[in-house]
């Protein structure tokens, strides 16, 4: 038995003694302490202490009831990855181990083995074995032979079977902690807390000690070079599948976009990016000693007594699938939710979803121009005859770069190793200048914004838009509060990010309103809004708030076109969530 596998026995073993103690403690000298008073108000304060004492101890064992292990993706049997099978069947037979029972396709990149033992480990049980369909897209077959026979290095170490029991009680620990606030004076809270400080340093301690064992498994099989380059570019890959989503997937999400091929696009950024990650250093950062796992250069010093190998094979490890087309396809199903929103292809989808989120931001701008200048609608010419008008910044660039994009003198550039932009037909970025000079509007800065404007070709009377109100669309719902006062009519409050939904409710001061306010946060902000009786505030159209006091909170909006609203909270209504501190902020 390895000396990993006792120590995760030993300290669940023990979490349950040191419950198990203090139980006994408290009913055996709980006992005695209130056998001894004869005072019955005292007798019963007593007993309450020693009940809440009690159902703390209670409390603490609920988080360890086990949960099941849920392999997330999709599974990869083994006509849909012939060639990956066989590379898990002769790692298995080197290792001196068992194959996976399931092996799974997962999101993101990455590589990890579970087994679902029981018995705190000691008992086999079924296995799996998960790898990132991003990994396989970067790595080729020899680093993907490497990164799995570390894997493997887990099973053979019982590390496999340990990590469940080891990972569900790091998880139940978690949890009890969350029962016991640090700033509890809960006496059972500091012993249960120092425990699991103890639980988890040890813990992490041979977590660390595994994976430097899993690794020199790993340069034995795949030989040092090939280590070495699974181990860097594995450091950098959840960076880099973290950027491609946030830079190229997640710009359309807010104009109902998205692109109809996620992993292709993930592949063509690698492509791009392949030389750069091929060269990079790995990250360095100093050691924790609350890290599961050591710095990735202290894993590649280790690996430097590993041998060298010449057979290296550099095909893409996406050969492993035999279908990956398909395979990605399952995975993007299965892993990503888009909705009913357009997709499109990469050919067409980048620029599309710039310029429709360049359209929303330039029409805010021309919406607060029309409320600063008094016009039914905002253009570029009224703001130049404003000074020091209150325009948000970025809605100004959007309407300067489509009133350009119009005129000619900027173009959309898509690059897969950098991130998207609009440029001047020279190549340049926009003078930012340009828009200072149009927010400070001062005589002089007005010349030269318009000098600025007529040098990119935009006509400053062309440029306009706002004529339309903000509507609530479908902004997501960030809370709610019932049965509200709103200008002294009764009803529910919705908390949307684009603005405020009052819907009427007479007369039902009777109960908490929350099954009502549920079921209007369960619908689109736009149909909440179209209901008889329904104000909409944008946040936007906000020009002072006044708050009388938080709780229950009484506040006066005042809009820019002078309208006042009055909303006004209470203690019966039910408030969904954090909706109090939610509303406080859009308020303040």
């Amino acid at each position: 038995m390895r000396i990993g596998v006792v120590k995760v026995v030993v300290l669940v073993v023990g979490f349950y003694a040191l419950d198990t103690l203090i139980f006994l403690l408290l009913a055996f000298g709980g006992g005695f302490l209130l056998a001894g008073i004869d005072n019955v108000p005292l007798f019963i304060l007593a007993g309450l202490g020693m009940g809440l004492l009690f159902g703390a101890g209670v409390a603490a064992l609920l988080p360890i009831r086990p949960v099941p292990f849920v392999p997330k993706g999709v599974p990869l049997y083994r006509d849909d990855a012939p060639e990956l099978w066989a590379t898990l069947t002769e790692l298995a037979e080197t290792i001196g181990t068992r194959l996976p029972d399931q092996v799974w396709l997962t999101a993101g990149p990455g590589a990890s083995v579970v087994e679902e033992a029981r018995m705190f480990g000691l008992k086999p049980g079924r296995r799996f074995l998960s790898i990132g369909l991003p990994t396989l897209q970067a790595f080729t077959r020899a680093q993907a032979r490497a990164a799995l026979a570390h894997e493997f290095a887990h099973y053979g170490q019982l590390d496999g079977r340990t990590s469940v029991t080891g990972y569900r009680s790091h998880v139940a620990v978690a949890r009890m902690l969350d029962r016991f606030p640090r700033s509890t004076i809960n006496p059972l809270a500091w012993l249960f807390r120092g425990y699991a400080r103890l639980f988890v340093l040890t813990q992490r301690v041979a977590s660390r000690r595994r994976e430097y064992g899993a690794d020199q498994v790993m340069g034995r099989i795949a030989g040092r070079a090939t280590a070495h380059s699974a181990l860097r570019l594995h450091a950098r890959l959840g960076g880099e599948w973290t950027r491609y989503l946030g830079v190229h997937v997640e710009p359309g999400a807010a104009v109902k976009m998205a692109p109809d091929d996620v992993y292709g696009g993930f592949a063509r950024m690698l492509e791009a990016r392949r030389e750069w990650l091929a060269t990079v250093d790995a990250p360095v950062r100093l050691p924790s000693r609350w890290d599961t796992h050591p710095p990735t250069t202290e894993r590649l010093w280790a690996l430097e007594t590993a041998p060298d190998k010449s057979d290296v094979d550099e095909r893409p490890a996406l050969g492993l699938l035999a279908d990956p087309v398909r395979s990605a396809a399952r995975l993007e199903e299965a892993s990503f939710d888009f909705g009913e929103r357009r997709r499109l292809p990469w050919d067409t989808y980048p620029r599309e979803a710039a310029l429709a989120r360049l359209k929303v931001d330039a029409e805010t701008a021309y919406r607060a121009i029309a409320r600063a200048s008094g016009q039914p609608g905002g253009s570029l010419e009224a703001l130049l005859t404003l000074s020091g008008a209150d325009i948000p910044e970025d809605g100004l660039t959007a309407a300067i770069v489509l009133a350009a994009l119009d005129a000619g003198t900027m173009r959309f550039v898509h690059r897969w190793d950098d991130e998207p932009d609009f440029v001047l037909t020279d190549g340049s970025f926009l003078d930012f200048d340009l828009v200072e000079d149009l927010l400070i509007g001062e005589p002089e800065h007005v010349a030269r914004a318009r000098a600025a404007l007529a040098g990119l070709g935009i006509d400053p009377a062309a440029a306009n838009g706002g004529t339309e109100r903000l509507s609530p669309g479908e902004a997501p719902v960030i809370g709610g509060l019932a049965n509200v006062k709103f200008d002294d009519q009764p009803g529910h409050l919705v908390i949307t990010e684009r603005g405020l939904i009052f819907s009427p409710a007479p007369g039902t001061e009777a109960d908490s309103g929350k099954e009502a306010l549920l079921a209007l946060m369960a619908q689109a902000p736009y149909a909440v809004a179209a209901r008889a009786g329904a104000i909409w505030l944008p946040y936007e159209e906000f020009s002072h708030v006044e708050k009388q006091r938080d709780i229950p909170l009484k506040a006066t909006v005042t809009l820019f076109n002078g309208a006042e609203h009055r909303i006004h909270t209470v203690y019966t209504g039910y408030v969904h969530e954090k909706s109090h501190e939610t509303i406080l902020q859009v308020l303040r």
